[in-house]
């Protein structure tokens, strides 16, 4: 059993419609899905205030320097 502190997830909530869609598997939308991700990753980590209901920057990392830390503690565990 794993005991987890805190739920981290990426999203983006300016996404369109076509981004969000789990049934377009075109060539287009899964090269453009790749470019969302890319985007994603340069993004500011942030956390959902639970007072005001929005997201807010948590901390001066971007998503990937905190994927990249997470593997670090991770995988050694492995």
């Amino acid at each position: 059993m794993f005991k987890h502190s805190q739920f981290d997830c990426m999203q983006d909530d300016t996404l369109s419609r076509e981004e969000c869609s789990v049934d377009i598997a075109t060539k287009t939308n899964l090269e453009d899905l790749v470019k969302v991700g890319e985007r994603l990753l340069k993004k500011p980590v942030s956390r959902v205030n639970l007072e005001s209901g929005l997201s807010e920057p948590s901390v001066k990392e971007t998503n990937e320097e905190a994927l990249a830390r997470y593997e670090a503690i991770v995988l050694p565990r492995l």
